[in-house]
């Protein structure tokens, strides 16, 4: 296996259509944004290496952005508010990975810290003044076109804890949100 690899993914996230949120916004929870898109950069190195297996450790960042529009509700009606969610999140990691140095496939799990902002556009909000904890994991694969450009795929899950509420910020509860992620990698 290889002794290092550097990420660089683009993907999309599942986000939260929570109830309170979205009362908290004035909206309805379908008016919450249901997606987003974004991107993820990460590095990785391998010091545990067997001939069929590799015991990785890195670190990763997140960013990850989606918006929904309100509708109007009549086909002259002026369009409703704008709901933004922005989220980014930075997580040490830990990967087992299985295969050859040509391609393999891998389960990580990292603990980091995200910040999350879910806000009607014309409402903006203050930007979180601390990160709150994530579990974050899942696994993927990468597979080298050549000795040192690998095309990867990855599939998320992110545990992100409560937020509570500041001034001039609504209150998020405990949320898990998917991201999958497709991309390259070089070594």
């Amino acid at each position: 296996m290889t002794v290092f690899v550097v990420d660089a993914r683009g993907g999309r996230a599942w986000l939260s259509q929570d109830a309170t949120v979205a009362t908290a916004l004035g909206v309805q929870p379908n008016d919450l944004p249901s997606r987003g898109w974004g991107f993820v950069v990460g590095a990785h190195v391998y010091p545990i290496r067997a001939k069929k297996f590799a015991v990785g450790f890195g670190a990763e960042m997140l960013r990850i952005g989606g918006s929904n529009t309100v509708e109007a509700e009549t086909e002259d009606g002026i369009d409703g508010p704008t709901v933004k969610t922005k989220w980014s999140h930075l997580s040490p990691q830990v990967s087992f990975n299985f295969g050859a140095r040509d391609g393999w496939s891998y389960l990580t799990l990292g603990l980091g810290r995200s910040k999350l902002t879910m806000e009607n556009e014309d409402e903006p909000q203050d930007d979180p003044e601390s990160a709150v904890g994530t579990l974050n994991y899942g696994g993927g694969a990468r597979w080298f076109m050549n000795k040192h450009l690998a095309f990867t795929v990855d599939l998320r899950f992110y545990s992100i804890n409560a937020q509570e509420a500041t001034t001039g910020r609504i209150a998020t509860p405990k949320m898990r949100l998917r991201v999958f992620t497709a991309g390259f990698s070089v070594r």
